[in-house]
């Protein structure tokens, strides 16, 4: 895939880069430096250098205690500051890869596509060095060990049995499947095993509610299983949409079990006329929902700037996508399907 996440038809590289306690390894005087020059005025940064400094920690065995010692590093875990302070610390991070950077937190992804496996493996490479760089500058740990490599490709592609990343001396061999922010991405991009994963976790969750249906009243019961199942049938539900039917169906199959459990009837039984008394509605209308509510986010710009100019929109209120996929498998995309759903719900049948 190319910078805008076209598949070019060559194979794309993902490098899943893992760094070592990265909450706990950030200096304070480093962050409250970085926090000025993001534009904090001085009031702002001594009431951060208060919230961060003065704390000590030690550890307790029994009877026994170590001395206590002074906390010179690591943001506080637990609190809401976290994650913000510690994004503002490594902001500048992804301009200093000239691959494509994804970072979340303390997630980094950096991506490299070409024909070419050697100038993939090359790009990678020397993105792994800048993040590296980058760390060693801001006293962070990558950790070879967990940092993990996958290429995407056709499925008719071959890689080589002997490819391989040499990553400051730890060699990093491809994997056939990623877990990154929840969702498993495998190498064909097919959305099969994450699929898999969910159903089975669906499955076993949908036990529980079977041996909690004796004690809990029908309405109790429909509120456990879209609390507790249908949150994970759901969970990116926009990323699940291109996936094939017979996938997708599969998570059908587990809200058709949970509708026999709360209504208390066999296996056998139609599920369609019990999804309809228990007001549930097709997972597949709730994600063309999804997808069209996510659009108009996009539209009303209430979302990341990165994804303000995503689309266009002509005097009739059309929706279009600013990019023109050259394979079928581009066409599902979301920045493809997405404004055909949105234009679909939204726009008469004659426009």
């Amino acid at each position: 895939m190319d910078g805008m996440g076209r598949w070019t038809g060559g194979h794309g590289g993902s490098l899943l880069i893992d760094l070592s306690k990265a909450f706990d390894t950030v200096p304070h005087q480093m962050l409250v430096h970085e926090l000025a020059a993001a534009g904090c005025g001085g009031s702002a940064c001594e009431w951060f250098g208060s919230y961060l400094t003065g704390r000590e920690q030690r550890v307790v065995q029994g009877q026994t205690g170590a001395p206590w010692t002074k906390v010179t590093k690591g943001v506080p875990q637990g609190s809401c500051l976290s994650p913000l302070l510690f994004n503002l610390y490594v902001r500048n991070l992804p301009a200093c890869c000239t691959a494509d950077t994804v970072q979340f937190a303390d997630d980094i992804t950096n991506s490299a596509a070409d024909k070419d496996l050697d100038v993939v493996a090359q790009k990678l490479t020397t993105s792994f060095e800048q993040v590296r760089d980058f760390c060693r500058d801001h006293k962070l740990t990558i950790n070879t060990e967990k940092t993990q490599l996958m290429i995407m490709k056709s499925a008719s592609r071959k890689l080589p049995t002997d490819f391989q990343l040499s990553l400051d001396g730890t060699i990093i061999k491809p994997v056939s499947s990623v877990k990154i922010l929840g969702v498993t991405i495998d190498q064909h991009l097919t959305l099969g095993e994450h699929i898999d994963k969910v159903v089975k976790k669906g499955n076993g969750l949908l036990g529980a509610l079977g041996r909690a249906s004796p004690y809990l009243t029908r309405q109790l019961l429909r509120t456990a299983y879209i609390s507790l199942v249908r949150t994970h049938l759901e969970y990116c539900s926009a990323l699940l949409q291109p996936a094939a039917n017979t996938h997708l169906k599969r998570l059908d199959v587990v809200q058709k079990k949970a509708a026999r459990i709360i209504c208390d009837v066999p296996r056998t039984a139609h599920a369609a006329p019990l999804l309809e008394s228990l007001n549930l509605e097709p997972l597949d209308t709730r994600r063309r929902a999804h997808i069209s509510d996510l659009v108009e986010a996009i539209l009303d710009k209430r979302c990341h700037p990165a994804f303000f100019d995503f689309f266009t929109v002509d005097n009739k209120g059309v929706v279009a996508a600013k990019i023109t996929p050259r394979l079928r498998i581009g066409a599902k995309r979301f920045a493809v399907m997405g404004p055909t759903i949105y234009n679909e719900a939204h726009l008469s049948p004659g426009v």
